[in-house]
């Protein structure tokens, strides 16, 4: 079948025709911080909280209620949905998180609309940081649950697994995937270790291109390899040099 794109690599290995996997520690060369933060021990890296919601009164209600409209647009979130949330630096690219449930919440006359969410972190908020492999898209599901004011979410999003998004014929830039969990107090990815390919032995990113092995069914960065795009794209087949000798 020659050169294919990463979508048929994920095809293929559920398929279990790849002969080859190699496991790789997704945390090696890192270690844990001896010392986190006071405010960091039960949430992990801090993000921006809700404050003082209605300082200084003493008697609130809150209501669960089924939807928000975000300002400005159109656009109806409801519980289950995967938001952007605002980052306190604007020049940072925003939050992502799901959200789990949404109250209205009253103090006298006044009121607010608060969103519980469960946060996804950027690979660069683990304690992994941001690793070659990881895609432009790549977020890490949390067990950091938090509460946010509701007029901090920027936009709805898309949040799809590893193989999901693997296989979408479009991407856009609402679009992102997970296939780490981080336990963000303990700063624990896992899984601890995954499928690796290529000569540099890594995990595969979504972003960049690979050739198959029509031999051993192992997948290449062309690069790896000593070969440009170019002349993958004018091949009918590959063999990779293992295979050839």
């Amino acid at each position: 079948m020659g050169k294919r794109e990463l979508r048929s690599l994920i095809e293929a290995s559920e398929q279990k025709t790849l002969k080859r996997k190699r496991l790789s520690n997704v945390s090696e060369g890192t270690t844990v911080a001896s010392h986190v933060h006071e405010g960091e021990k039960s949430m992990g890296k801090k993000r921006r909280r809700t404050k003082g919601l209605f300082d200084g009164s003493k008697k609130m209600t809150s209501t669960e209620i089924e939807s928000y409209t975000i300002p400005g647009t159109r656009k109806i979130v409801k519980a289950g949905d995967t938001v952007l949330i605002q980052a306190p630096e604007r020049e940072k690219p925003p939050y992502v998180a799901k959200i789990e449930k949404i109250q209205r919440i009253k103090a006298g006359r006044r009121e607010k609309t608060v969103v519980k969410i469960r946060w996804f972190y950027h690979p660069e908020e683990t304690i992994s940081r941001r690793r070659s492999f990881h895609g432009a898209q790549e977020v890490c599901l949390s067990d950091h649950y938090d509460s946010q004011d509701a007029d901090c979410i920027q936009d709805k999003c898309n949040v799809h697994t590893f193989k999901e998004y693997c296989k979408l014929k479009e991407v856009d830039r609402h679009d992102y995937f997970w296939r780490f969990e981080y336990k963000a107090a303990l700063q624990v990815l896992s899984p601890e270790v995954v499928d690796v390919y290529c000569l540099c032995e890594m995990p595969y990113n979504p972003d960049h291109f690979m050739v198959q092995c029509e031999a051993c069914s192992d997948w290449f960065h062309p690069s790896c390899v000593k070969l440009s795009r170019e002349q993958v794209a004018n091949m009918d087949t590959y063999v990779c040099l293992d295979c050839s000798q």
